[in-house]
């Protein structure tokens, strides 16, 4: 039963980044714990104030730039504009092994509705991957 769960999944997942090629969009999963191959499928939403947000974020093809932007914002009525309010910008460097991927972790302390975005440092108006999650 388990791993007809986990296969339905895995094909699911395949499915969804197989099928993004017209869609153009990349994938976001969230975890508590350290990512690893037995754990990659397993996406959680919800986190506590101060604990480990470790993300995997999946290209929707090879990326050409060798740096990404990682940006967290929160959902809140108290911005000044739009709705939201950028918590946690970042640059990364990818290695040529990780043209497709990319893994790391950050930690909130607020409480609220927040979203990921990732983009390709050549195009920062149409994110590569957008996800939401909660910090309760």
């Amino acid at each position: 039963m388990i791993k007809q769960a986990k296969f339905l999944i895995l094909s699911f997942v395949i499915l969804f980044v197989l099928c993004a090629c017209t869609y153009e969009r990349g994938l976001i999963l969230f975890n508590t714990q350290h990512i690893t191959e037995d754990n990659a499928l397993c996406n959680q939403k919800t986190f506590v104030p101060g604990q480990k947000v470790y993300y995997l974020f999946i290209a929707p093809k090879k990326m050409k730039n060798e740096f990404i932007r990682v940006q967290v914002f929160k959902m809140t009525d108290k911005a000044p504009w739009g709705g939201n309010e950028v918590v946690r910008t970042k640059d990364y460097r990818l290695m040529k092994d990780e043209r497709y991927y990319h893994t790391d972790y950050f930690t909130l302390y607020e409480t609220g509705r927040y979203v990921m975005q990732v983009f390709a440092h050549d195009d920062f108006q149409h994110p590569l991957a957008l996800s939401d999650f909660y910090i309760h």
